[in-house]
């Protein structure tokens, strides 16, 4: 199972010539993110080749009454701003350790399934890096354009997501998963210049 959030954090400067420090931090969420998970955005891993999940990462309590097995909290978190004009992003995948949890820790086969959570939402993320590298504007208009190419990248992802556990049966029809871990290594290393 996955859950997933979008934190897209812009500057205020967004809309207007960029007159503050360098050193600016985000000033406004446009993308509402639930108040459990905001509470959580301390706690995260970076998406890595180099590293892969493990039950240690799973800290949540398991949700009772939640049928599931497992659960991977994932996200693309976008930090946009315009300096001199110019526009600045950077698009992170990160898995939250303190919203992921598993009822089974013990299972390599669930590990892997929830794995293969993160690193499409990874795929997803290099997407977005490629679409706004493409979008090379002025900050002129920026936020509706921004806006827009986000949230079409956000429906995009939770649509693949839940095809992903849908076709899979959450990782119980082992051919079918690994057809989509298979796909998902491919499609990674179409995208590695996003990374």
């Amino acid at each position: 199972m996955f859950i997933f959030t979008l934190l897209l954090s812009l500057l205020v400067a967004l809309m207007k010539p960029h007159t503050a420090p360098a050193g600016l931090a985000p000033a406004a969420i446009t993308v509402p993110v639930p108040p459990a998970l905001a509470a959580s955005t301390n706690d995260k891993l970076a998406w890595s080749a180099e590293r892969k999940l493990n039950w240690d990462d799973f800290r949540a309590i398991p949700e009772g009454d939640n049928p599931h097995h497992a659960l991977t909290a994932a996200n693309l978190a976008v930090d946009a701003k315009c300096k001199n004009n110019k526009f600045y992003y950077e698009v992170k995948c990160v898995f939250l350790p303190g919203e992921s949890w598993s009822k089974n820790k013990k299972s390599e086969k669930l590990l892997a399934h929830e794995q293969l959570h993160f690193d499409l939402t990874e795929v997803h993320a290099r997407l977005l890096r490629k679409r706004l590298k493409g979008m090379r504007s002025s900050c002129d208009n920026m936020k509706s354009k921004l806006n827009t190419t986000v949230g079409d990248a956000f429906k995009t992802w939770k649509a693949e997501q839940g095809e992903f556990d849908r076709l899979s049966r959450h990782g119980l029809d082992a051919e079918v998963q690994q057809v989509w871990a298979a796909d998902i290594e491919q499609r990674l290393a179409a995208l590695e210049a996003w990374r």
